[in-house]
């Protein structure tokens, strides 16, 4: 039952290109302005050479604005991209289910550090599956972790459970929350939320045939200890009542 769904780039990339384009609105309206004053003055009559002097610089000053935010989103663009390439997915274990989200990247003394959340939970355990649009909400009893990436590091028992590198985490770590509240960042989230619902009725009624066959099977061991008897030994003539 093991799944792994990781999160769409194209769907991530589009929402890095609203910010582009939002932090460019200014100097698209610098740009615009100055050709509107290119054509209806600079082209049609002389103007003073200070005032061309002035025009010149804020061209340049425009291109220059638009150059350097250009530059710094895109490096943080890739640089969250590839984040979220990595850590942002939904693992299905098997009776566990992992969500990991990536959150930021810091750099410090010993280089760059990423951060992500992490919500553990039994997929016996989930209640309820929404999409909002923006948002995908799974409402049931969970452990949530936010910590530097390779803190969180996991690896799936043969149980189909999650079991940090960091054996802490398995006893102590975590805050107990109600749900996992994350924005949508998956591919056709509505059928990601199909394949959770179903894996989780899926264990649901495994759990519950576990339950019934160990209650059978204290039934038949109960029953066989009822017919038992005692045994009777005879010892040199002597009937010697063995209890047990």
């Amino acid at each position: 039952m093991h799944k792994m769904i990781h999160s769409d780039g194209k769907k991530l990339s589009r929402g890095f290109d609203k910010l582009m384009l939002a932090v460019n609105i200014p100097s698209l309206t610098a740009a615009t302005a100055l050709s509107i004053i290119y054509l209806l003055i600079i082209r049609r009559s002389g103007v003073p050479d200070d005032f061309f002097k002035l025009y010149i610089t804020c061209f340049f000053m425009t291109c220059a604005y638009s150059f350097t935010v250009s530059v710094i989103v895109a490096v943080i663009t890739n640089l969250r991209l590839s984040g979220h390439k990595k850590y942002t997915y939904i693992e299905i274990l098997g009776e566990q289910m992992v969500i990991s989200r990536y959150v930021r990247s810091s750099a410090g003394e010993k280089g760059l550090t990423v951060y992500r959340r992490l919500w553990v939970m039994d997929l016996s355990d989930v209640e309820q599956v929404t999409c909002t649009g923006r948002r995908v909400i799974i409402k049931g009893k969970a452990r949530y972790f936010e910590a530097p990436a390779n803190w969180l590091d996991y690896s799936c028992t043969e149980n189909g459970r999650a079991e940090f590198d960091y054996h802490w985490y398995d006893e102590y770590g975590g805050e107990e929350v109600t749900q996992a509240s994350f924005p949508d960042s998956f591919f056709y989230a509505e059928r990601v939320a199909q394949r959770i619902i179903f894996c989780s009725e899926k264990q649901k009624r495994r759990e519950i045939r576990r339950k019934e066959f160990r209650q059978r099977m204290l039934e038949i061991a109960a029953r066989r200890r009822a017919r038992k008897k005692p045994k009777e030994r005879v010892f040199r003539g002597y009937e010697i009542e063995r209890k047990f």
